[in-house]
């Protein structure tokens, strides 16, 4: 089994990202309260396209200030690789052992991501985050493993990441 690996949390950006998706939330607010207003006779459509967009953009910003803020907020390691498992403290504070993690870097047409997804015995012994959880459903809904290691805050890429991932778990997707 190689060294322990520990990524320090570097929170700047996080800090940042946050304060930009609760702006998104007011933005997507702003849009459906400016559909609202232009409900009534002789709609023409425009109302119902500010209403969905405006909302959209508010659970998805009110899910990435909550994934920003817990990369924020955190101090120390971000994540560990340990001889026992794997621990990313953004997403649980619960070892995961090597055995029950399966990965891959994933391109979701815009950007790589490392994604991984956990045995079932072992996933409801975790206690993953709330926004980590409303993330896995959108991965999940394009069939992307369920968990995302983020790399802001890290200094890492998706590949880095990755690269040291497997030193410690062969067992890809």
């Amino acid at each position: 089994m190689p060294a322990p690996v520990i990524i320090l949390n570097k929170p700047l950006w996080a800090r940042i990202f946050t304060v930009l998706w609760a702006i998104e939330v007011l933005a997507g607010l702003g849009f459906a309260a400016g559909g609202v207003g232009l409900l009534g006779k002789g709609e023409t459509g425009v109302a119902v396209v500010l209403i969905i967009a405006g909302l959209l953009l508010t659970i998805v910003g009110v899910v990435m200030t909550g994934i920003s803020w817990q990369a924020a907020r955190l101090t120390g390691p971000a994540i560990e690789m340990l001889p026992e498992g794997f621990r990313d403290r953004r997403i649980t504070e619960t070892v995961i052992p090597w055995s029950n993690l399966t990965w891959k870097v994933v391109f979701n047409g815009r950007a790589y991501s490392l994604q991984f997804d956990v045995d079932k015995d072992v996933r409801k012994t975790l206690h993953v985050y709330w926004a980590q959880r409303a993330m896995g459903v959108f991965n999940r809904s394009f069939n992307y493993p369920e968990l995302t290691v983020l790399t802001l805050g890290t200094g890492k890429s998706a590949h880095q990441l990755g690269e040291i991932l497997a030193r410690f778990c062969s067992q890809k997707l």
